[in-house]
Formats: structure tokens, sequence, C-alpha cells
């Protein structure tokens, strides 16, 4: 199922029976950072992915979520038909990398490549680049690149989110620990290489914020988002200028 190389993990099959086996197998690090499950895209098997941050067990939101709306449909891997996929990991960056072809129950297909790394010289950071190009359909794409939580709401509290024009954060209290968590992200998109000049509508609840882009798709038409995150806790900084240090951390990436 899996092929193990010196410096890569590779996965050349979709095989969903297998998928709960196989995530725990690819979960990846930079040492403080940590991630467990391997998908950006809606997926409503029984899995998800989560995230950690050093010395708490807890695992904190999912900061890699995407979702990809074609008209009324979601992309959902678990109910898309699933073709050429390849998944590799290349541990010495570390790099998630998967695509793969997937078709609607409508018959609409879309080649999908994702591209996660948690950066090595910035610990607190992962940067994420999300391509969907269409091979089929004609249409509205609507791409939603989010911070998302409440999956553990017994284990962590949010405390204060904003939404801003350039970058969005969410400032959590894990339970029962004293430790505060604060995650900011960013995002921009390309068409066809250029960038989308259009403002992203906001996002904005309890536990999901972000942003959200709507583009006209045409077939051989690519879409690339481009999303970063930083994810910063009160083990190694004060809790009073959390917030601060995490937005300051983001805009002098």
């Amino acid at each position: 199922m899996l092929q193990y190389n010196t410096w890569s993990i590779e996965q050349q099959e979709w095989v969903p029976a297998e998928e709960t086996s196989l995530e725990q197998q690819l979960t990846f690090s930079n040492d403080y950072l940590c991630q467990t499950a391997h998908f950006e895209e809606h997926y409503s098997g029984a899995m998800r992915l989560c995230t950690y941050v050093k010395d708490i067990e807890t695992p904190i939101l999912n900061i890699s979520a995407i979702s990809v709306r074609l008209h009324d449909e979601r992309l959902d891997l678990n109910e898309w038909q699933v073709k050429q996929f390849y998944r590799c990991l290349h541990k010495n960056q570390p790099l998630l990398e998967r695509r793969f072809v997937a078709t609607s129950p409508k018959g609409h297909t879309l080649e999908i490549i994702a591209q996660r790394q948690l950066l090595v010289d910035k610990k607190e950071a992962m940067e994420l680049h999300y391509s969907v190009r269409s091979i089929n359909y004609t249409g509205p794409i609507t791409i939603i690149a989010v911070l998302r939580g409440g999956e553990d709401a017994d284990k962590w509290c949010p405390l204060m989110n904003h939404v801003g024009d350039d970058y969005c954060w969410l400032w959590l209290q894990m339970q029962p620990l004293n430790v505060q968590v604060c995650c900011a992200m960013d995002c921009h998109m390309t068409r066809n290489g250029i960038a989308v000049t259009q403002r992203p509508i906001k996002v904005e609840k309890q536990d999901v914020i972000g942003y959200s882009i709507t583009q006209k798709l045409s077939p051989g038409d690519t879409i690339v988002l481009h999303k970063r995150v930083v994810v910063l806790d009160s083990l190694r900084h004060e809790k009073d200028g959390l917030i601060e240090d995490t937005i300051k951390c983001l805009t002098n990436w």
C-alpha cells in the first residue's frame, strides 16, 4: 500500500477503507506543529484532520481546511469517484503532496493538486498551495479557506476571533489546561497564473473563520489558493501579547 523510500513515503492507490490506518502512518511534524490525516477538502468518511502543537496533547483546530463547491455540489472524496490518486510525504522538508482526479455524481471532473508544508525555519508556520483544474466543468467555483474548530468542543473554548481585509485570527483556551493558542491566516488566489484581485467574502462564526472566493471556471482553467497559517501558544509566548505576536509573525513572513 505504502512505498517507503529514504526521504519519502508514497501511496499510488486510493483505498478509502484503509485511509484511517494510512493517515496514522503519514503523520508529519517540524518539531513544533504536528498534523495527522491529510485531507484539506471536505471528507464525510470516518476521519478528520487534527493539528497538535508541541507539549500539548489535545488536538487544536483544523488549520488546513478548504471547501470546494460547484453549483450545488461539494467536493467530497467519500462521495466523488477518485482516480489517478498519488500521495507523497517528503520527510526531509516536511511536505505532503496529493494529486488526484475526482468526478462528482453529476459527472463534473476536476484535477486537484495539494501541497502542504510545515516550515523548518519558521516552526510555528504552515504553507498550503491548493490547485483546482477543470477537466470538463463550466460554471462558478467557490473555494473557501478557513480555520475550523468545534470537533473537540469539550477540550477547547474559543475566546475571540477577528476577520479583517488582509488576515484573520482565532484565539482559544485549551481545556482543562491553562494554555492558550492563537492561530492567524492569510490567503490569496491565482487564476491561470494571474493574481485574482477580487475581494473575498468574509466567513466569521464562533468556530469557523476565513474567506470565500467565487470564480468562473471553464475546461482547462486552473485556480490556485495560497494559504499561510501561524500558530502560537502561551507555553512559549506571553498570554498578554499572544494575539499581537501571532499577527506579527504572520505579517512579517
